[in-house]
């Protein structure tokens, strides 16, 4: 047998071996870390986050594929700005140094802007590069030079991280009390006792409190309600609304998240009217 032919078997030997170790022991997603990121955590794994500010602390639980905010409030929270922080795991630096090779007080991680804690993983956020819109990261053992792309999501505090929806679909809702009409869960669809008014507008107007979506700012308390609205849930738990303005813009309160949703003013009839919601074609009229 000539020597290169001895090689191409041995060859062929091994590539049977590690096709077979491959099947026999493959590498699972959870074994799949990116070396460079700023930690080894997969942010898929992630499923606690604790943000800790001069103003707040907040934390945020995932179960599923689903956050919620648990403190200071208990509420579904906004799944792309919690998976966009979660995302910090798996970041990738410009640069990286050693903690003890650099007096962090210059870079602002003294006192840190924000401490953000991924399961059990705590990152400090320092002061921003003047060059190219980059962030001071620290995580031991080591300080990072990352594209500052996170802390706006950091920044914005309760607000910015709640579900931007006035009641999301996971609610087990079965009536939406206003003050002249209710629209009440009959079996699989919804009714109202507002005259006139049809079964497919109440579905819509439930359906438009499930999905359109606001801004969110704190509660403004100075404001004086122009009415109370009430959610009834399945469980016999009641959330109540006020509504503070309907122009310039609509302002709906949820008082007990410290918060209020703004919409356009035009979205009237969707949100807070039975009027003008998919309602039957009435006998036709010359005119």
């Amino acid at each position: 047998m000539s020597k290169r032919m001895l090689i191409n078997y041995l060859l062929l030997i091994l590539i049977v071996i590690f096709t077979w170790i491959g099947i026999k022991y493959p590498i699972t997603e959870d074994q799949k870390i990116n070396r460079n990121a700023i930690t080894t955590l997969k942010p898929n794994n992630i499923t606690d986050i604790k943000i800790e500010t001069a103003d707040e602390t907040l934390v945020l639980k995932k179960q599923g594929t689903s956050w919620s905010v648990v403190s200071p409030v208990n509420w579904f929270a906004n799944n792309i700005s919690a998976e966009r922080i979660a995302s910090l795991a798996g970041v990738e630096p410009q640069s990286k140094l050693p903690i003890d090779q650099i007096d962090i007080s210059t870079l602002g991680l003294r006192i840190p802007k924000a401490v953000v804690t991924l399961n059990q993983k705590s990152i400090y956020f320092g002061d921003t590069n003047r060059i190219g819109n980059r962030r001071y990261l620290m995580a031991e053992p080591n300080i990072y030079l990352v594209s500052d792309i996170h802390y706006i999501f950091i920044s914005q505090g309760l607000s910015g991280l709640l579900d931007n929806r006035l009641l999301p679909s996971k609610l087990d809702l079965t009536e939406l009390k206003f003050s002249a009409f209710s629209v009440t869960k009959s079996g699989p669809t919804w009714s109202t006792d507002a005259t006139g008014k049809s079964s497919q507008a109440a579905s819509q107007l439930i359906s438009n409190w499930r999905q359109k979506q606001a801004s969110i700012k704190p509660y403004d308390k100075t404001l004086n309600p122009l009415q109370k609205i009430i959610a009834r849930l399945q469980s016999g738990e009641e959330v109540e609304f006020f509504v503070l303005s309907i122009k310039p813009e609509i302002i709906i309160a949820r008082p007990d998240l410290n918060i209020q949703y703004h919409f356009p003013d035009h979205q009237y009839y969707e949100l807070l009217s039975l009027d003008k919601l998919n309602q039957p074609a009435g006998p036709a009229t010359i005119k």
